[in-house]
């Protein structure tokens, strides 16, 4: 009995194990079903967003217009995509024949499919599996056609292909045939930068469309798949290959009921006796569309944002800036702009390169609000532009800073860490420093050295000793983490080293990011992402893009003010290296910035108003002589003081933070009876000295400074002679 007992109970214990199985298994394949269902419906969410964006680009793209760039007064500064020479007609003025020509050659059943013409495609998936994807894919349709020439993806690759067959079916849910047809017929590559087939009548018979043979007609459809091999005005004789092309497009047209045998003869013969070619006069727009170096650097940016937003190419939102007739709001203060490209336009600043009479020196400014890192003004040339987007050394140039790299590099990581105050003492005398190597380290200074000395005094006259010490104290480690905060993106592993302290770099930092840094010591502290627009709006004024700054504080605005209070003494300094950039009764912090060599030559600097920075050199480097003065300070100083003639007197704001004491110039301590020359100094929370200075005599006076230039445009060098440009 137990036996069968024991039995009875394992077949209901099996029972209820596969009963539970069963149960587990229903719980594992509805888990999976969900799955697969948040799966597919969210790569249906993708699909659909990726459509719709697709098919919004494309019905702003239709128009084929221009778009306009306006600046922050309003007014229209450049037009964007008028290189291309284009003149768009709508298809009711588009001859019947020349519609026909191009649907019978390129797309036969144009009306009938919806966007990718399957029998063709087919045929042309299997030509391309056949050889091995060595052949040309081929059998597009005229929609497919118009996405290509909208995206400007003429790429080979199979992806390719199926996102262009996806945007042909998107294309057609949203316009009609015609409509597609015509804006086919308007945006092709019909010959040498010439788009659309209305100028295409210009160029090659000097003809309105309307006037067009029959045989022309033909002869426009048949060039589409390469108008440079059929044209007949270039030196090789191209005649043979148009007769052939030609009579191919009217038999097609035949073939399909377009044209009737006569017309067919007719025209046959036309084109056998030789067409009448004769190239009409179409003006070249590309001249009197030369861009500013401001409108360059934004088109780049602009670019870039519109590519990432939407996720299409770089390509793709060439092209789209270029045809959909956007509103793009510039940040150029255009009155600004103007003063920077008539300064940089003097005679006086064009200097011969001593190696090639052909090579000039060149120069590159900014000039940004820093309350909002707009760029209000960018020079990358001297001289008078005459290319659109070519070399901007404004923003794409990265050049040794030399001493202007100072205040990034030590002063602002060194007070903000409270390693140094502005009225600490260093002894300025020739060091070797141990860099890691055998021989070590020694900078020196351009002027005689100083002895003890204040980090005031140091900025003033731009002495090196003092901050290759304070860098060995502060680490380049550190400097580079604060530096790259302020939007320094050029910094590399090799500027791990002491001659960070002097401008010597691995690379070297752009104008523009200069600037950015420079701002961020101008706006209290607050690093603000530099832009050159504000927002772009399609033609109905929906906006498209907004320009979104990265934007962060990187220290307090108590360190801020007491860089602005050093950087004021090169300006105002009896010693200072920028007198030259005094504004009477606005403050005006700046550094001056020499390399091994006299090879760049900076000035970077701020008022409560605008920061602006400048440089001056060879673009491969040669020495720069300009009169024993620095060309950067004076190209800084013109345009400076001419943009602020009109605004009121300004000074930096002291926060209330900031603890104030009398010092002495010489100890560094505060200040007794017994000092000379006792001037306030600045200090963060803290940091105040409580010493009293009580004994001179065994303090080393300063050493007294090499007179200057009678025109206070002395300078300095700044980075270590064995450093390698």
């Amino acid at each position: 009995m137990r036996k069968k007992e024991k039995l009875e109970k394992s077949e209901i214990s099996d029972q209820t194990f596969h009963k539970e199985k069963k149960k587990i298994n229903w719980k594992k394949i509805k888990t999976i079903i969900t799955i697969i269902f948040i799966v597919i419906l969210f790569l249906a969410i993708k699909a659909d967003i990726y459509i719709s964006n697709w098919q919004n680009l494309a019905m702003d793209m239709i128009s084929n217009t221009p778009s306009s760039v306006i600046d922050s007064d309003g007014n229209t500064i450049a037009k964007i995509g008028n290189t291309k020479k284009t003149k768009n007609i709508s298809l009711e003025k588009i001859p019947d024949n020349l519609k026909n020509a191009y649907i019978s050659i390129e797309d036969q059943r144009f009306y009938n499919h919806s966007g990718v013409d399957l029998p063709r495609t087919t045929a042309a998936i299997f030509s391309y599996i056949r050889n091995l994807g060595s052949s040309s894919f081929g059998g597009s349709s005229i929609t497919q056609q118009l996405v290509k020439n909208l995206t400007g993806d003429s790429s080979s690759k199979i992806t390719r292909k199926i996102n262009e067959w996806i945007k042909a079916f998107a294309l057609e849910g949203v316009l009609e045939k015609d409509e597609i047809l015509e804006a086919y017929l308007n945006i092709i590559y019909v010959g040498p930068n010439i788009y659309g087939v209305n100028l295409g009548s210009k160029y090659y018979f000097s003809k309105d469309l309307e006037n067009l043979s029959l045989a022309e007609c033909a002869f426009l459809a048949g060039i589409n798949n390469a108008p440079n091999s059929y044209n007949p005005f270039g030196e090789k004789d191209n005649s043979q290959k148009i007769k052939d092309r030609t009579k191919t497009v009217l038999y097609k047209m035949l073939e399909l009921g377009y044209i009737s045998e006569t017309e067919y003869n007719d025209a046959k013969l036309q084109v056998e006796k030789g067409l009448t070619f004769k190239k009409g006069n179409i003006e070249d727009t590309s001249k009197n569309n030369i861009y500013s170096y401001h409108t360059d650097s934004l088109l780049n940016e602009i670019i870039e944002d519109i590519s990432d937003k939407k996720n299409i190419s770089t390509e793709f939102a060439t092209n789209y800036i270029e045809m959909a007739g956007l509103k793009i709001h510039s940040t150029q203060d255009s009155n600004i702009q103007k003063q920077i490209e008539n300064e940089l336009s003097k005679p006086k600043y064009i200097i011969k390169s001593s190696k090639d009479s052909k090579i000039t020196a060149q120069a590159a400014m900014v000039v940004l609000d820093h309350k909002t890192s707009q760029v209000l003004g960018c020079v990358g040339g001297i001289g008078k532009k005459d290319t659109s987007r070519g070399l901007n050394r404004a923003t794409q140039s990265i050049r040794q800073t030399g001493s202007a790299g100072k205040p990034i590099a030590v002063l602002i990581p060194a007070i903000d860490q409270k390693i140094i105050t502005a009225s600490s003492i260093y002894n300025d005398e020739a060091t070797t420093f141990d860099d890691g190597t055998e021989e070590g380290y020694s900078p020196t200074d351009y002027n005689n050295y100083q002895g003890n000395i204040t980090v005031r005094n140091a900025v003033e006259s731009s002495q090196n000793i003092p901050f290759v010490k304070i860098m060995e104290q502060l680490t380049p480690k550190l400097s580079i983490k604060y530096m790259k905060k302020m939007g320094i993106t050029s910094l590399t592993e090799v500027d791990d080293n002491l001659n960070l302290a002097l401008g010597g770099l691995d690379k070297g930092i752009s104008p523009l990011e200069m600037a950015s840094a420079y701002g961020t010591i101008a706006n209290d502290g607050v690093y603000i992402e530099p832009t050159f627009y504000t927002e772009v709006k399609n033609s109905i004024g929906k906006t498209v893009v907004k320009s979104k700054q990265d934007k962060k504080r990187v220290f307090s605005e108590e360190v801020a003010f007491i860089v602005q209070s050093l950087l004021t003494e090169p300006v105002t300094g009896s010693q200072g290296t920028a007198k030259y950039c005094k504004i009477e009764g606005i403050d005006v912090a700046a550094k001056t910035g020499t390399t091994n060599e006299d090879y760049d030559r900076w000035l970077c600097g701020f008022t409560p108003y605008y920061t602006a920075t400048t440089w001056f050199g060879f673009d491969l480097n040669e020495t720069i002589n300009f009169n024993n003065k620095n060309p950067s300070g004076q190209i800084w100083a013109s345009v400076m003081k001419s943009i602020h003639s009109s605004l009121p007197n300004k000074e930096f704001d002291i926060p209330s933070k900031i603890e104030s004491e009398s010092v002495c110039p010489i100890t560094g301590n505060v200040a007794t009876d017994i000092c000379k020359n006792a001037y306030t100094e600045y200090y963060l929370e803290g940091t105040t000295p409580t010493e009293l200075c009580t004994d001179h005599s065994n303090v080393k006076e300063n050493v007294v400074h090499n007179e200057e230039t009678s025109d206070n445009n002395s300078d300095e060098n700044t980075i270590d002679n064995t450093f390698e440009q």
